[in-house]
């Protein structure tokens, strides 16, 4: 059941990252990030005033959000910290890269999901599974240092270019964290109840951020126009999250398994980006990211 749950979540990560791309073109970035996560915690709130004020009525259900204590409150904050972090390195990748880039590199994550195991919870690696870390890691430095012309905006420096590739791989690195944390969250408390909050401490902060860095510029700086493909783009992460977060509190998931397939909806942002967005060299990205895959399943199988 998990790897189905995950599976779909895969599926509907990937069809957000093509929503985001078209949300982002020609408009802000930290309005259409603040109007994304504020859509999605207001998606919460239905379950939210019923969980409080008919608990019967959700109790039994999937859907019932329980109160937690003040010890979840703060890991549920620090997880929002950081899925922000990733957030706002992301959101100003996928506008200025293309979509089949940022998507690749993105699909790297379950890669330092296993390296921070690793590191934090002393798990090891297999002979197979080092071969899958070096394959993905040499690949995305072979896709990183691909033809620096092809960005967004052929106006821009290769150095400017190359500080958009630091941005995503900070979101990667920052997302890699989110998910260990994850990990320690879910087994202690209700996942619910971490979905709704995470969504309801970032909408706070997304307020001060933009208005501290993005409205006292905004006659000067790219324009906020409201594109029915925000409410695209915070509903179907949503979704994603959702499912992610019900495989994950299935005693026997597996955090690497989860990871690895969830981020193979990079195969659903890639077709959809090549058809649509028509970006350039998709022939050599696709070989990049077939190996990118190919080192993933290695992670899979290992």
């Amino acid at each position: 059941m998990w790897l189905t749950l995950a599976l779909f979540s895969a599926i509907f990560l990937g069809l957000n990252e093509v929503t985001k791309k078209s949300a982002l073109k020609d408009n802000a970035v930290l309005p259409v990030l603040g109007c994304s996560i504020l859509i999605s915690a207001i998606l919460f709130l239905p379950f939210q005033f019923l969980s409080l004020f008919a608990p019967d009525t959700l109790r039994d259900t999937m859907f019932y959000i329980p109160p937690v204590s003040a010890q979840a409150h703060w890991g549920i904050l620090l997880k929002a910290v950081i899925v922000l972090g990733s957030w706002i390195f992301g959101f100003f990748a996928t506008k200025h890269l293309p979509l089949t880039i940022s998507a690749s590199v993105k699909a790297t994550r379950p890669v330092f999901v296993v390296l921070g195991a690793i590191l934090i919870f002393g798990e090891r690696l297999d002979l197979i599974q080092w071969i899958g870390v070096l394959t993905v890691l040499t690949a995305l430095v072979v896709l990183s240092n691909m033809d620096k012309k092809d960005g967004a905006d052929d106006r821009e420096s290769p150095r400017r270019k190359m500080l958009w590739i630091y941005f995503l791989i900070a979101s990667t690195l920052f997302g890699a964290a989110s998910a260990l944390w994850d990990k320690y969250l879910i087994a202690h408390f209700d996942r619910m109840a971490v979905q709704a909050y995470t969504n309801y401490y970032q909408s706070v902060m997304m307020i001060v951020v933009v208005g501290l860095m993005w409205y006292p510029t905004r006659k000067r700086s790219t324009p906020f126009r409201w594109k029915p493909s925000i409410f695209l783009t915070a509903f179907l992460l949503t979704v994603a999250d959702f499912l992610y977060f019900y495989a994950l509190s299935d005693p026997d998931a597996l955090l690497s398994v989860v990871s690895t397939i969830r981020r193979s909806g990079v195969v659903v942002t890639f077709v959809v980006g090549a058809l649509l967005f028509h970006e350039r060299q998709i022939k050599k990205k696709a070989a990049i990211l077939a190996v990118v895959l190919c080192g993933v399943m290695l992670l899979y199988f290992g």
